[in-house]
């Protein structure tokens, strides 16, 4: 009897644990947006204030994290938005441009870069996709009906940088230090 209850409990298991990974979804913070409402009076527009490569300065990342958290800025935070905006903190340290995807409705998905001036690409498969700029930080790409936001692909350029995300990956850039 033990077995069969445990053969069970381990079946639904699994069952849960593919369910809950299926699909990416956005991140629930407007990164760019929030960091230039919060932070950049201190820390100047697109972060041009910090200093080139300050994260090397923290030995860890939760050293990194903690520094993020404990900004004026970041009073009132929810504790998800934290991750996204150290990923962008990463981001400006390294002089890198910076994607996040904040928003998926009625087949289209939007979301915000960094610095301005970045060029934004995005595939699925073979597939070339429209990006369409709105105002100076947003982006929109209406999906075909036949691709997925987790076979959606962005490579992003400026300054000779380029950086790659796959949404399957992540909803935002630099999630790995």
């Amino acid at each position: 009897m033990r077995k069969a209850i445990s053969v069970s409990a381990c079946v639904l298991g699994l069952v849960l644990i593919g369910l809950s990974g299926t699909s990416p979804r956005p991140a629930k913070i407007e990164v760019v947006s929030t960091f230039e409402k919060r932070c950049s009076s201190c820390h100047g527009k697109e972060g041009s204030l910090f200093e080139k490569e300050f994260e090397k300065k923290y030995k860890t990342e939760r050293e990194l994290t903690e520094v993020v958290e404990s900004m004026p800025g970041a009073i009132g935070m929810p504790s998800e938005a934290i991750a996204p905006m150290v990923a962008y903190m990463r981001a400006i340290s390294r002089g890198e441009p910076y994607l996040v995807w904040t928003r998926e409705s009625q087949g289209a998905l939007e979301g915000e870069v960094a610095p301005q001036g970045a060029r934004i690409q995005a595939r699925a498969g073979k597939t070339n996709l429209k990006v369409e700029r709105s105002g100076t930080n947003r982006w929109r790409i209406r999906l075909p009906e036949n691709i997925k936001p987790a076979d959606v692909e962005f490579t992003l350029s400026h300054n000779a940088r380029t950086v790659r995300l796959r949404l399957k990956d992540s909803p935002y850039t630099h999630a790995k230090p």
